[in-house]
């Protein structure tokens, strides 16, 4: 749910969110999960 909160609150980009979270600190294996997040979460299209 921290992903997604710093991405709902204003976190556009994976450097956002991993500075809010510390997400991708490992072995970065969750690197394109999370842009995928911010790809969905950000679109225009989507509801907040």
């Amino acid at each position: 749910m921290d992903i997604i909160n710093a991405i709902v609150n204003g976190a556009t980009t994976v450097a956002e969110v991993k500075k809010q979270t510390y997400a991708t600190m490992g072995s970065g294996c969750c690197t394109q999960q999370i842009e995928r997040l911010i790809e969905c979460l950000c679109s225009p299209d989507s509801e907040k």
